[in-house]
C-alpha cells in the first residue's frame, strides 16, 4: 500500500490528465477546473483514508472532529470506505449530515431562520457543473484505491516469489 507522500504524488501528477479529459469531454474550462479542483480535493483530503489517522485525516486541521464518528464506523479499507462510487458518495452524505447539523445547531442558538427554498433553483440551475464535481471527487477517490489495489497486488505478488525461491 502506498504511502501517504505517493497518493499525494499520484494526484498532483494526474491532475493534469483529470482536467484535460474533462476539458476534452465537457468542451467547458469551468467544468474542467471544477472537476480538476474536486479531483485534487478528493485526493488530497476526501478520500477513502478519512477511516485511519492519516494524512488525509491531518489536513482537516481543527475541524478532523468530525470525521472521529465516520472513524468509527468504518473499517479501514472496506467497500463502504474505499468502494467505487459507494465510498464516495458514503462520504459525501456523512459531510453533508454533519455540515447540516452544524448549521442547524448554529442557527438554533442565533434563532436564525435558515432557507434552503434558495438552494434548490441554484442545483437545478448548475446541475452539470455539480455533475462534474462529483465526478472529479470519484476520480480522486478512485486514484487513491486503484493505487492501493495495485501496490497491495504488488506486494502479494512479491511475496509468493520469494516463497518460491526459499523453497527451492
Amino acid at each position: 500500500m502506498p504511502s501517504g507522500r505517493t497518493h499525494d504524488r499520484i494526484t498532483w501528477l494526474s491532475a493534469p490528465l483529470a482536467i484535460g479529459t474533462a476539458l476534452v469531454l465537457s468542451a467547458d474550462w469551468q467544468a474542467a477546473l471544477a472537476c480538476g479542483s474536486a479531483y485534487v480535493f478528493s485526493g488530497l483530503m476526501f478520500g477513502g483514508d478519512l477511516d485511519i489517522h492519516s494524512v488525509q485525516y491531518l489536513r482537516w486541521g481543527p475541524v478532523r472532529w468530525i470525521w472521529l464518528p465516520y472513524r468509527r464506523l468504518m473499517s479501514h479499507r472496506s467497500p463502504l470506505s474505499h468502494g467505487l462510487v459507494i465510498g464516495t458518495v458514503g462520504r459525501l452524505l456523512y459531510l453533508m449530515l454533519v455540515v447540516g447539523l452544524c448549521t442547524a445547531a448554529i442557527a438554533w442558538v442565533g434563532h436564525w431562520k435558515l432557507h434552503p427554498e434558495g438552494l434548490y433553483p441554484w442545483i437545478r440551475t448548475h446541475w452539470l457543473l455539480l455533475t462534474w464535481i462529483a465526478l472529479g471527487l470519484e476520480a480522486g477517490a478512485l486514484s487513491h484505491s486503484l493505487s492501493d489495489w495495485i501496490g497491495s497486488r504488488i506486494k502479494r505478488f512479491q511475496k509468493r516469489r520469494y516463497a518460491r525461491r526459499g523453497q527451492r
